[in-house]
């Protein structure tokens, strides 16, 4: 007898994704936002290296020009270091002297009341010299009217290099102070002359000390034993 039943069919796909299928896509995805998240944090890490590094190139630049180039005119010099200074350059302290007078002279017109060598006071030219080192020797008709303004004038005659090396580092750390050194042969004896408005220290040899003490006093607008008549001239 022949079989009437008919052949079984599989159903039609439903459109549902296969097993399998969706689990990839997860773990693709997953994986996509775990690579992006090292990304960011490699990002971070090496934003965070470079601000480093730069911030340790600033403070090792800050450092040297600290060391390098010291504030004009603020290293105080105790009273120990100031006495063994003068012993060492054959000082024999600040002189004071009456200010001779203040007049302006014609530039063919020599002064005839200055009262020390260098003067410190006393008739002078119209116009003042700028301030910095000078290789060759200045008027020092002009350099009397500095003084009259609160500068420090240094001259120097028959010294060794070396000391001339020294006091010209000093001088040029201060570039654009009140500040002038400049050779002079019109000193009396070789040597060093520290002068101020009214106030003279003559030295054999150089000594820093004794030069940063000096500057210390005397050189506006810090100088508080300064008695120049015109501290607020350039």
């Amino acid at each position: 007898m022949a079989d009437t039943r008919k052949p079984r069919t599989k159903p039609a796909p439903t459109g549902k994704s296969q097993p399998g299928r969706g689990s990839g896509a997860g773990t693709a995805a997953k994986a996509r936002r775990l690579e992006e998240k090292r990304r960011r944090q490699r990002t971070l890490l090496w934003s965070g290296v470079a601000v480093l590094a730069l911030v340790a190139l600033l403070a090792v630049i800050w450092f040297e020009g600290r060391s390098d180039t010291p504030p004009a005119g603020n290293q105080s010099v105790s009273a120990a270091a100031l006495e063994a200074g003068r012993a060492a350059a054959g000082s024999k302290g600040v002189q004071t002297f009456p200010e001779a007078g203040r007049d302006h002279i014609d530039p063919g017109e020599q002064p005839d009341n200055w009262n020390s060598t260098p003067p410190t006071s006393g008739d002078h030219l119209q116009n003042p010299l700028p301030p910095g080192v000078y290789n060759s020797e200045q008027d020092m008709r002009a350099l009397v009217h500095n003084l009259e303004h609160g500068y420090v004038v240094i001259v120097y005659k028959g010294i060794g290099d070396d000391q001339v090396a020294q006091l010209r580092q000093f001088a040029e750390a201060r570039e654009g102070s009140k500040l002038v050194l400049a050779p002079w042969s019109g000193l009396e004896s070789n040597g060093v002359a520290l002068a101020a408005w009214r106030n003279l220290e003559l030295l054999q040899r150089v000594n820093m000390d004794v030069v940063q003490a000096f500057v210390n006093d005397f050189m506006l607008p810090a100088g508080g034993r300064s008695v120049a008549p015109e501290p607020n001239a350039a």
